[in-house]
C-alpha cells in the first residue's frame, strides 16, 4: 500500500468495512450529535467511506439541509453509491458524494458542520498533512460552524515497539494483526501493521496518532480553531483521564 496515496486505505478495506466496522462506534449518537451541533445547516464528512455515518445522517436530517461526503477511495464511494439507490428520493437527495483528498478545500461551500469520524483523520500520513486538512478546511465552515473529530487516544503508543494480536471480526472473520510503533524524527508517532486471515488475505494499514493536546496545538496553529467541548463520545459522556476515545469540537477564536 502506497501511504503517499490517499485512495490508500479506502481502496484496501472497501470489500470488508461494512462487516468489520458497522458498529465499530455508536452510530445513533454519533447522528443526534450531529443534527444537534449543524442547527439546521449543512454537513461535510471527511472520509465518508461507505456512508456508515452519513447515510443515517441523510435519513435524520430536516428542512433544505443535506450533507456532502468526500472520499479518495472510488470504491468506498460506490459502495456507498449502491447503498443510495435503494433510498427513498428525499434521503437520497440530501446526499452529495465527492473523489477526492480530504485535505483539500471544498471551493465556494459553506457547512454548519464539518467532521471526521472514528480515526479517518489519523489516516492522514503525517502530522504535516493533518495540518493541511484543518487549514483548508476550515475555509468551507460557516460563521459560528464546528469541526468535529472523533479520535482513539492511545496510551499504549507512548513507547515504540512490536506488538502482535488475533481477533475474531463481528463478521466472524479470524484475523491476525501484527503492527509496529515508529519514532519520527519530529515527534510523530506512526503505527502500521498487517491484517491477515487464514484464507491467505491481507489487509495493510497505517495511522498517524495525534493525541488531544496535539490536535489542539495544530488546530490552533494551522486553523485559528480552539477546543470548545471535548467528549468521551457522541453520547457526549464527560472525557476523563482514562477515556480510551475524544470526540472534539474545534470551532474558530473570536
Amino acid at each position: 500500500m502506497n501511504h503517499e496515496d490517499p485512495a490508500a486505505y479506502g481502496d484496501t478495506f472497501a470489500n470488508v468495512y461494512d462487516d468489520w466496522y458497522a458498529n465499530v462506534t455508536d452510530v445513533a449518537s454519533t447522528v443526534d450529535t450531529l443534527v444537534r451541533l449543524s442547527g439546521g445547516g449543512n454537513l461535510l464528512e471527511l472520509g465518508v467511506g461507505t456512508g456508515r455515518i452519513a447515510l443515517p445522517l441523510a435519513q435524520r436530517l430536516g428542512g433544505t439541509a443535506h450533507v456532502v461526503g468526500i472520499d479518495a477511495s472510488p470504491d468506498m464511494l460506490n459502495r456507498f453509491r449502491t447503498k443510495l439507490a435503494s433510498e427513498p428520493d428525499h434521503v437520497s437527495s440530501r446526499v452529495e458524494l465527492l473523489l477526492g483528498d480530504m485535505r483539500d478545500a471544498v471551493p465556494g461551500r459553506s457547512f454548519s458542520v464539518i467532521f471526521c469520524t472514528f480515526n479517518t483523520f489519523f489516516n492522514l500520513p503525517s502530522a504535516a498533512a493533518q495540518r493541511e486538512c484543518l487549514s483548508n478546511t476550515v475555509s468551507s465552515l460557516a460563521p459560528g460552524g464546528a469541526v468535529v473529530l472523533e479520535t482513539a487516544v492511545f496510551p499504549d503508543l507512548a513507547e515504540p515497539g512490536e506488538r502482535t494480536e488475533n481477533r475474531v471480526r463481528p463478521d466472524g472473520t479470524a484475523v491476525h494483526s501484527t503492527s509496529r510503533i515508529l519514532d519520527s524524527t519530529n515527534g510523530e508517532r506512526i503505527a502500521e501493521g498487517l491484517f491477515s486471515d487464514d484464507h491467505g488475505r491481507s489487509w495493510p494499514w497505517r495511522i498517524c496518532f495525534a493525541s488531544p493536546h496535539q490536535i489542539d496545538d495544530m488546530a490552533r496553529d494551522a486553523a485559528n480553531l480552539v477546543c470548545t467541548d471535548r467528549w468521551e463520545n457522541f453520547a457526549r459522556q464527560p472525557f476523563v483521564s482514562s477515556s480510551s476515545r475524544q470526540v472534539c469540537v474545534l470551532r474558530r477564536r473570536l
